[in-house]
């Protein structure tokens, strides 16, 4: 291509186009600066981040130590509460085997005074035909218990 000619202000302005522009020294230190503040901040960020970290898996590990010492006093109260039943269970068993079957006479006394507490029930609740029938004929309803008036 053949060079065309511009004129004189033409060709300036090609020139400065083409040319990279001038930074002033203000704006090379302030650019400094913020790029220097950016990784700062960048840095202190990144610390932050693991000291958190840190603090997290540490809380972590405790919690984890305190759960396992929970589930070993659990397991450990359970097996003494296992035990104690056992205990529990042979002692009856030793207690029952020691005993006895309860005796003939003692199973006769406690018939007959379920049948007259049972017989007396019945003459309350008949009410006052019951009590007139027994005045009339003066007979008792049953046998007089100790300490309670008929």
């Amino acid at each position: 291509m053949p060079q065309e000619k511009f004129d004189s202000q033409e060709q300036r302005r090609r020139a400065l186009e083409a040319a990279p522009s001038e930074v002033s020294d203000a704006q090379l230190v302030l650019q400094e600066n913020a790029r220097r503040f950016r990784e700062e901040s960048a840095r202190l960020q990144a610390e932050q981040s693991a000291r958190e970290q840190i603090q997290r898996d540490r809380q972590a590990w405790y919690t984890q130590q305190a759960q396992k010492e929970s589930d070993l006093i659990r397991a450990r109260i359970f097996a003494h509460c296992a035990q104690m039943e056992e205990e529990a269970k042979a002692a009856r068993a030793r207690a029952e085997a020691a005993m006895g079957p309860p005796s003939p006479s003692f199973r006769n006394e406690q018939l007959e005074l379920e049948i007259a507490a049972g017989r007396r029930a019945l003459a309350k609740h008949r009410g006052e035909r019951v009590a007139s029938a027994e005045k009339e004929t003066g007979k008792d309803s049953g046998p007089a218990v100790p300490g309670f008036k008929p």
